[in-house]
């Protein structure tokens, strides 16, 4: 016979034998054993988990007349016969070949024939989730009332493509990923038999590979085994050179040059990488598992060594490096690297990218300094392009006089400047005049006198005093309410603005600057008569409506609030010069 990869010769033959699905064993071996079993299985979950292996053990354990404690003997004529190829009782159909209605109907006509070797006639169709809408609307009926004689086995890794009809006619098994523990005692004892030796690192390592899946990882082992010598031996860094993947020494030299932010080291490292044939993809990978094992250290600390199976030397590396960063820096640089990941799948330049990541995470307050500081340059420069050019104004030189009145060239502001140039721009003190008592904070300069000399511009002020707020809002709700009823984005951007009602008959939808986009989206000639013919229908009489806005009334305002406005920080404060 010709050679049986790993996973195929050690598949197991009974319930006892299946590894991590303890549970699940328990309760079929308990229908076979009480005369309970059931019309239709369905077994999902990740892959190479022993979905098949349960419903061919399960298939056989059914027909099995010497079974014992619920599993199969394996050694009467009814299991040998189904251990053979080709037997008529038990029909194992691909769902990604056979998908079409087509097959179920055939399906349908052959069910009701009975069995030929034992008692029970089982279909078990694999990757069940592939066949199509027709084909599972054709297999409703005979998967809820099939002959007795028929168990209907279904397989499938996305149970959520199924039709809910057909999972609701099925007993529904979840099968869980197999822990590592368990595929690490499982492989020890297949190299045993094959007299072969590795490390408890080595062991480890295929273990990770194999994401929780017996057969990718046994498929691994399979090549592994080969590297062997004439003793019997797999080195470690051999699986290494053979898989393309760094060690675990080298990731921790890498990652603390990156903590350190030598750029310099980890750009040689790297290139080290690349000579010895390392995958950039699998790099990635290790990196960011082996950050996530700090962040698991520097949260549980000496609960990790459980946590992540690691050995005491790795331990001691993750709390040494975590003690290096905090939290939000681990989250940012895990987050970081995912993103990177993700675009290796469509690039050729795979090793530029990584490269890039690395330097990134190398350099990042440097980075981060820098764009700070071309923001903070922006801002100013637009500072100095909205003050107009009829107003000159220094904000070093801005006072006030008893009268709120600004006299530039009489009086001057103390500026003091923030330290943290991230921050404020600064901070401006105005000391009481002895005449007057102590002005308040600028920021919402809104005395009496002002408002006397000096048209307000706050929006939620009504220019006609006849007008209160509750009316302004009750009328720009209703505005809004019905426009929201044929265009909830349209009402959306509509209650960013500030309504203000003029003499009962005009209403004003103020914007501030904040919010110019949305201002640029209502203000249309189109739009606004919109809004006047819904006022006009539902409160009966004429009402005007228009956009504005919050800049147009600049000029309107004082020195003061000019000045305030340009500044546009909370930090700065005004008081008044003594003479």
């Amino acid at each position: 016979m010709s050679y049986l990869a790993l996973y195929r010769k050690y598949r197991p033959i009974t319930f006892d034998e299946v590894v991590g699905q303890d549970s699940i064993t328990r309760i079929l071996k308990n229908q076979i054993k009480y005369n309970r079993v059931g019309h239709a299985y369905l077994f999902s979950g990740i892959r190479g988990t022993g979905k098949t292996s349960l419903a061919k053990i399960f298939a056989k354990a059914i027909n099995c007349p010497n079974g014992v404690d619920g599993n199969p003997c394996n050694c009467c004529d009814v299991c040998l016969k189904i251990d053979r190829p080709g037997v008529m009782d038990i029909i194992e159909i691909d769902g990604a070949s056979n998908r079409g209605v087509d097959e179920i109907r055939e399906i349908r006509e052959r069910i009701k024939y009975p069995p030929t070797v034992g008692q029970y006639k089982v279909y078990i169709i694999d990757e069940v989730h592939m066949l199509t809408k027709e084909a599972f609307n054709a297999l409703l009926k005979t998967l809820e009332e099939p002959p007795e004689h028929a168990v209907f086995i279904l397989a499938t890794t996305e149970p959520n493509k199924c039709p809910v009809t057909i999972l609701s006619r099925c007993q529904r098994y979840e099968i869980r990923p197999i822990p590592k523990t368990l595929i690490i005692e499982q492989m020890k004892r297949i190299c045993q038999d094959l007299n072969v030796t590795m490390t408890e690192e080595s062991f480890d390592f295929i273990a990770s590979r194999g994401e929780n899946s017996m057969r990718d990882a046994l498929s691994l082992l399979d090549q592994i085994v080969d590297l062997k010598d004439e003793a019997g031996n797999v080195l470690f860094t051999d699986l290494l050179a053979f898989t393309g993947m760094a060690d675990k020494m080298q990731i921790y030299r890498l990652v603390k040059q990156i903590i350190s932010a030598d750029s310099i080291g980890v750009l040689t490292h790297l290139r080290e990488f690349v000579s010895d044939g390392k995958d950039s993809v699998l790099l990635m990978d290790q990196l960011i598992e082996y950050l996530r094992a700090i962040l698991i250290t520097k949260t549980t600390k000496e609960t990790a060594k459980e946590i992540l199976l690691c050995s005491s030397e790795d331990l001691g590396h993750y709390i040494e490096l975590s003690e290096l960063l905090n939290f939000d820096t681990l989250y940012m640089m895990i987050s970081q690297l995912i993103d990177e990941k993700n675009k290796l799948k469509y690039s050729s330049l795979q090793g530029i990218i990584v490269e890039m990541a690395l330097l990134n995470l190398c350099l990042r307050d440097q980075i981060q300094k820098n764009v700070k500081t071309m923001e903070l340059t922006t801002q100013k420069e637009s500072l100095k392009k909205e003050i107009p050019q009829s107003v000159q104004i220094n904000p070093k030189e801005v006072a006030l006089k008893p009268d709120h009145q600004v006299n530039v060239s009489e009086k001057k502001t103390v500026v003091q400047e923030n330290k943290n140039p991230y921050e404020s721009v600064g901070q401006e003190v105005i000391k009481p005049n002895k005449a007057s008592d102590e002005l308040p904070d600028m920021t919402n300069f809104d005395s009496s006198a002002a408002a006397q000399d000096e048209p307000s511009t706050e929006p939620q002020k009504s220019k006609n005093s006849g007008n209160t707020r509750h009316d302004e809002m009750k009328l720009f709700k209703l505005l809004c309410d019905e426009i929201s009823k044929t265009n909830s984005g349209q009402a959306m951007f509509l209650k960013r603005g500030e309504p203000s009602l003029e003499d009962n008959d005009h209403l004003t939808i103020i914007y501030s600057t904040e919010n110019k986009n949305f201002f640029h989206f209502v203000n249309k000639p189109e739009l606004v008569k919109s809004f006047e013919a819904v006022l006009n229908h539902k409160t009966g009489k004429k009402i005007t409506v228009s956009v504005k806005l919050e800049e147009e009334n600049f000029t309107k305002l004082d020195i003061v609030e000019k000045t305030l406005r340009i500044v546009n920080n909370e930090a700065v404060k005004i008081i008044k010069n003594e003479d």
